[in-house]
């Protein structure tokens, strides 16, 4: 049986101009902040999903207890839209800065890098020992259990596996712009490995993912340089490494990862591309499989008007919702 499982959400408000003008302060290179994998404007936008993927887990995952939304001195303002929406729900949400998980690291605040602030997530004061990690941009469409991720002491783990001598190749190919070569998802997912000394690394979609507090809390207290090596960029690196890649990589040398190839739970909506009816096609493959259960929207913030009015009536129908944000 596990305890309390907690569920915790990164997300910021890039429409507030407040926060807008002191990322612009710590742009330090010509042209970086037109550079999207790095300090771009489409890492900080958001087009109210968080209500979204607040209100997917206080429908779908009735196992979790409480929600924890990590922030920089915003607030969402999720209550009137939760009390509409679920009058009487027990869940509780929490706001937590910055501040409060950069405890005793201070200096490397302001922070716009989304794998530093997830290198500090396990230090959330009173964090559950197993939690569910999602991006604002993750949902839950569909009933969900806490068999989906821990079983039998394990993780699991919703991925294929790659090769690192391979995936090096691919990195090398990527073509030098202006001086910058892409920094990527996967080569994120690369360092962790190479860190670590393994010679394959699990592809991990963008979907909630099971994580435990003391794996995490273990590994940084015996090699405080890998909570340094990601936390001292304001923005995204090539260094950096993915922080759930070296959760399941460290889980899966202890034998605790349950491996999980079968893409029949995840529901995965990449960048609005250019494929005709992609979205619909998309919305319509998760209403036509009952097994689809959580995944992501990616790049909501591309959507045209019409797909945005689409999505918002398919969301609102998936978690029965009678109030939109």
């Amino acid at each position: 049986m596990y305890g309390t499982i907690d569920a915790v959400i990164t997300w910021v408000d890039g429409n507030d101009s407040g926060l807008a003008a002191k990322r612009q302060k710590y742009l330090t290179s010509v042209g970086e902040e037109k550079l999207n994998d790095v300090g771009g404007p489409a890492r900080y936008v958001q087009s109210n999903e968080i209500f979204y993927a607040v209100a997917s887990i206080i429908r779908f995952a009735p196992f979790v207890g409480r929600i924890f939304i990590v922030t920089d001195g915003q607030d969402p303002h999720l209550d009137s839209f939760i009390a509409a929406n679920f009058p009487g729900s027990k869940v509780e949400i929490k706001i937590i800065d910055h501040a409060d998980i950069f405890k005793g690291y201070e200096e490397f605040l302001p922070v716009f890098n989304s794998r530093a602030i997830e290198t500090m997530l396990w230090r959330i004061p009173g964090l559950s020992e197993e939690y569910i990690f999602m991006n604002d941009d993750f949902f839950f469409v569909a009933p969900s259990s806490v068999e989906d991720f821990f079983r039998d002491d394990k993780v699991v783990c919703y991925s294929k596996y790659l090769p690192v001598w391979w995936e090096e190749i691919v990195h090398y190919s990527h073509p030098v712009r202006n001086g910058h070569r892409r920094v990527s998802y996967k080569d994120s997912l690369m360092n962790s490995a190479r860190m670590l000394g393994f010679h394959y690394f699990p592809y991990l979609p963008h979907t909630p993912k099971a994580l435990r507090r003391s794996v995490f809390k273990e590994y940084y207290e015996a090699h405080p340089e890998a909570v340094y090596r990601n936390i001292r960029h304001k923005f995204r690196h090539e260094g950096q490494y993915n922080v759930a890649g070296l959760f399941y990589l460290l889980e899966i040398r202890e034998g605790k990862v349950i491996k999980d190839m079968n893409e029949d739970k995840l529901f995965i909506v990449r960048e609005m591309r250019d494929k005709k009816d992609y979205f619909k096609k998309k919305l319509e493959s998760a209403d036509n499989n009952p097994t689809r259960k959580f995944g992501c929207m990616n790049s909501l913030q591309d959507a045209s008007p019409m797909e945005m009015n689409m999505f918002q009536d398919w969301i609102s129908r998936r978690l029965s919702l009678t109030s939109l944000p």
